[in-house]
């Protein structure tokens, strides 16, 4: 049975993240929500005085757990800095003078991407007013690689809120800045709108911190002489991700060890072990050293989660390790699932959108799925040979991972590694090995340079093969299952029994499978419904990418696309993958409109005309020539590519119920086409402004 008093932390996360969640998705702050966190405060207080009887024990139960969900919710609405009486926001006009901090490391590319801690802002130098909140800036200069982080400067833009996504079930940029308190953006195209006002200003921890790791990633740079090995290297041991290619994170994300290029508990618990290794040469016994090495232990491991980064998974390592080291050195005995939870509070209070993070509920996933799958995975098999226990016991810890990412596996990557089980037996004895040699290598560079070749030798050649062994698994046939989709309610289902599982084993009564069971058969009815829907589906859609047109037929299972011949193929998969995975598409033939003509039962192209059934849709671009005719009657014109003609004449020779203008046009061209269709009362629908165009003929 489970002994709830052994883990209160656990008891009170959950209404705490209740709370949290539903603060998220109703961002409503009406006054009810005080008036009903004093009343329950007010009769909790009452209650501690009176003696309730036994039957009514429950009600302090339910009134802590509401103190909680309520202080969550309030907690989690008044962390939005939209919240804010002083965001800048309040003051925008059509464009702004801002002066702002830099507050993380700025990337450079084409623009220079940071993100910005607004200090002031106003319509001229002289109306500037006091403000907060964060921006992103991206700043167009060939310069603006010399900004770093604590640098102070002023711009002159037009400040947009960030868009939502344009295409369906495309990655939502909107919602993952809104979870890192981030909501306008701006572009800062000329080089004059912008100037550094100051250096240096930044928070000292963090500045130093981002110098160490700077350091330490020049370094690495020195002695991992080829791109994989030191992209894969700079991942590893310090979590720098800028690096790797699509072809090294798509190998890892395949073969199920992507988690190892994520600094996380695995790299934590490394450093904690070796440092305690060194520790332990002290050979004392007093509670003064113990408390010393406490100390030492915690501030090593935040030292290198703050120089890895300070991603959410290795928060939660240092935070849950520090709690351990300081149970263990009190001579406590932690329970470790309350030990999780309390770091995951810990971390829920210092930021509450966290819970939403994809690195933190897979972080905490996995290891609860290690923890409590692993030690019954592993006794399940026993082998005589050691290596083969040992290999076992790795893909035993493998398996309990996979258990408890699954479903948010799923839901996130849409894909499902078959072999995860192999490149766990290789990639955990490696990481080991790559990340003791690299802070040996860190270290020895620093002290005594002439020897680092010694163990920046072994990093090199033990990171160049496990990327070896990393890219023969990809290799194998059906290594991973990819175009998986799942809802959200799904992962529920899924997590439910899962749940029902471990209380078949916790509580050592076998009819929880009973729900279980239902759950499995409830899951299996959705996965029916879905597929007899994607079967009889007939849609079209017209998407929005930037100065492409693509268009994607869908009948049943089968697609069929169509686009302009010179878009690459990274586009077309962004824009159109997660689409045609949510629709089940299994099979998809490519055209494009250099192509004469195509023909099936379903779909006909015969320049200027596409049909899908009995939806006709008039193509126009740089190339159609109006001639005189009688009107021909179509559903929809598509105008393409830029083209130049005058709407009324696309009024004169055809009949039709909308015109569409896709993301291939330029905006002001629409912008004109737009007024002479408000002109002349005629429908029309622009994708560059309101994204993808649907067409459903169920």
């Amino acid at each position: 049975m489970i002994n709830w008093k052994e883990i209160p932390f656990v008891r009170f996360f959950f209404p705490f993240a209740a709370g949290i969640s539903l603060a998220t998705f109703l961002e409503n702050n009406h006054p009810i929500w005080y008036g009903l966190l004093l009343c329950f405060v007010i009769v909790r207080l009452v209650l501690a005085f009176k003696k309730v009887s036994f039957q009514f024990r429950w009600v302090h139960g339910f009134i802590a757990y509401s103190i909680i969900f309520l202080v969550g919710y309030l907690w989690c609405f008044h962390f939005n800095e939209l919240q804010s009486e002083t965001h800048f926001n309040q003051q925008l006009s059509t464009e702004n003078i801002l002066i702002g901090k830099i507050s993380n490391t700025p990337k450079v590319g084409n623009y220079l991407k940071a993100s910005l801690s607004t200090h002031q802002i106003g319509r001229s130098p002289d109306s500037l007013e006091n403000c907060d909140g964060n921006l992103l800036v991206y700043l167009k200069n060939d310069s603006t690689s010399q900004l770093n982080y604590g640098d102070i400067i002023a711009f002159k833009g037009r400040i947009q809120k960030v868009e939502p996504p344009k295409n369906p079930h495309a990655f939502d940029y909107q919602r993952y800045l809104h979870f890192q308190n981030i909501h306008y953006q701006v572009f800062v195209n000329k080089p004059e709108n912008w100037k550094l006002l100051a250096t240096e200003q930044g928070d000292f921890i963090q500045k130093n911190t981002i110098e160490i790791r700077e350091y330490f990633l020049g370094v690495l740079e020195k002695y991992l002489t080829t791109p994989n090995e030191l992209a894969v290297g700079n991942a590893l041991i310090l979590g720098y991700k800028d690096d790797l290619d699509e072809e090294v994170r798509s190998a890892y994300a395949h073969t199920g060890a992507l988690h190892v290029l994520a600094v996380s508990g695995l790299h934590v618990g490394l450093v904690a072990f070796f440092v305690n290794i060194l520790l332990s040469l002290v050979k004392s016994r007093t509670w003064t050293w113990r408390m010393s090495k406490a100390i030492i232990l915690i501030g090593t491991i935040w030292a290198f989660a703050l120089i890895t980064g300070g991603s959410p998974s290795v928060l939660r390592a240092a935070t849950m390790f520090m709690f351990l080291i300081i149970g263990l050195s009190v001579n406590r005995t932690t329970n470790i699932y309350n030990s999780l939870a309390i770091s995951a509070v810990f971390l829920l209070v210092w930021n509450p959108y966290l819970l939403f993070n994809v690195s933190f509920q897979l972080s905490y996933f996995a290891i609860l799925g290690i923890i409590f799958f692993t030690p019954k995975i592993y006794s399940s098999v026993f082998f005589k040979n050691s290596f083969l226990r040992r290999a076992w016991q790795l893909m035993s810890v493998t398996f309990g991972a996979q258990i408890g990412t699954l479903p948010i596996s799923i839901y996130y990557f849409h894909s499902f590694p078959f072999l995860a089980w192999m490149s766990g037996v290789v990639v955990i004895p490696a990481a080991t090995v790559i990340l003791g040699s690299g802070l040996l290598l860190l270290f020895v560079h620093s002290v005594i340079p002439t020897l680092a070749f010694i163990p920046a030798t072994i990093l090199y050649y033990s990171i160049w093969s496990m990327n070896q062994v990393i890219f023969f698994i990809q290799k194998i046939p059906l290594s991973v299952v990819v175009g998986l989709w799942i809802g959200i309610g799904t992962v529920i289902l899924l997590y439910a029994i899962i749940g029902n599982i471990v209380l078949v084993f916790t509580t050592k009564n076998m009819r929880w499978l009973l729900p279980a069971g239902g759950l499995f058969l409830l899951t299996s009815i959705n996965y029916s419904f879905t597929s007899f829907g994607e079967i009889h589906q007939r849609k079209l859609f017209i998407y929005h990418s930037y100065k492409n047109t693509i268009i994607d037929f869908f009948d049943g299972k089968n697609g069929w696309s169509f686009s302009n011949g010179n878009i690459e193929e990274k586009n077309l998969s962004f824009t159109t993958q997660n689409n045609r995975w949510a629709h089940g598409i299994k099979k998809n033939e490519q055209f494009n409109f250099t192509s004469d003509d195509f023909l099936n039962q379903n779909v006909f192209f015969q320049k200027p005309f596409l049909q899908f059934f009995d939806k006709k849709i008039l193509v126009i671009d740089e190339h159609l020539q109006f001639r005189n005719h009688a009107k021909i009657n179509v559903d929809f014109i598509l105008i393409r590519n830029k083209p130049n003609l005058n709407i009324e004449d696309v009024s004169t020779y055809f009949l039709f119920e909308k015109i569409i203008f896709d993301a291939s046009n330029p905006k002001w061209k629409v912008d004109k086409w737009k007024t002479d269709c408000q002109k002349l009362n005629i429908p029309y629908y622009d994708i560059l402004e309101n994204g993808a165009f649907e067409i459903s003929l169920e």
